[in-house]
């Protein structure tokens, strides 16, 4: 497609118009807002009196070619390289899963509810950071402790610490492989002592539902970071709970994002191995998508 329109207004109604089939009228919004944000530096204060502004035929081309790649179903995030969490400004690419605004509410319930002294944080299936380096951010005298099997989100989580100036570790290892996750583990724990708050946001989504989701999340974001196999859709944390255990401090707690078909089952898990003070919570969406438990 090519806009016909140059001014603000003209043009913000065929970016609209062009986007309707694919997205929700806020997502375009949004959508719209991070773009002029990106690609030409016009902040949010400034859109709002950006009204008389005419675009030039550069600026008209560019957003055509991303309308255009949205519209194969390229993710906005890694087309932007950015996206924004928890008040930090991280890069993104396909090398890690894009950030969704649940795991965003399970750090602020973390945050709100931990106010005193946290030494040492541990989160397991780090992916681009997100969660370590939003948590780094806030317990700025924990240390930070992120554990990826995916040597490329790895790399991206790496790039996010130091350009945050946060002081995250990241290590490699495999969850599946329980000698080596608990032999990890070990090795962290006699360097720094035992975990305060260990946080998991694995991958949760049962095989079968693929049939079900976006073309532009299957074809885009990393399989290994969403699907869990149909026969065992706790495997990871089971595994977790169940490794983490020796490693926390006193009163530690554990907090999980979670399948809603599958956070009673999870809460069970936790149960059975002597947790108190569990508790679930529902994301905005109103489904119960986040557990704690607290090392009895």
């Amino acid at each position: 497609m090519s806009f016909k329109q140059v001014d603000y207004k003209g043009l913000k109604i065929e970016f609209t118009e062009a986007l309707t089939s694919q997205f929700s009228a806020s997502e375009i919004k949004l959508i719209w807002r991070e773009s002029l944000r990106h690609y030409f530096a016009i902040s949010y204060s400034e859109q709002l009196i950006s009204e008389d502004r005419n675009f030039t035929s550069n600026e008209c081309q560019l957003l055509n070619q991303l309308v255009n790649r949205l519209k194969f179903g390229e993710p906005f995030q890694y087309l932007i390289g950015e996206v924004e969490f928890y008040g930090l400004e991280l890069k993104m690419d396909s090398r890690a899963l894009i950030p969704r605004p649940e795991t965003e509410e399970l750090v602020d319930w973390i945050c709100q509810n931990h106010k005193g002294e946290i030494s040492n944080i541990l989160d397991v299936c780090s992916g681009s950071g997100c969660i370590s380096l939003a948590l780094s951010n806030t317990f700025q005298e924990a240390n930070v402790l992120g554990l990826e099997y995916s040597k490329d989100a790895i790399n991206l989580a790496e790039e996010n610490a130091l350009a945050l100036k946060l002081p995250v570790r990241y290590l490699e290892g495999d969850v599946l492989d329980l000698k080596s996750f608990e032999n990890s583990l070990s090795e962290q724990v006699k360097q720094n002592g035992t975990f305060d708050i260990v946080v998991s946001n694995p991958p949760y989504i049962p095989n079968h539902e693929k049939k079900e989701m976006e073309s532009n999340v299957l074809d885009h974001e990393p399989a290994l970071a969403l699907f869990v196999p149909d026969n065992d859709p706790l495997l990871f944390y089971r595994i977790i709970s169940e490794s983490v255990m020796p490693f926390l401090s006193t009163n530690a707690w554990i907090y999980f994002e979670c399948h809603y078909l599958y956070v009673d089952q999870t809460r069970e898990i936790l149960i059975e191995l002597g947790c108190q003070n569990v508790e679930k919570r529902q994301d905005l969406q109103g489904k119960w998508r986040m557990l704690k438990a607290q090392k009895s």
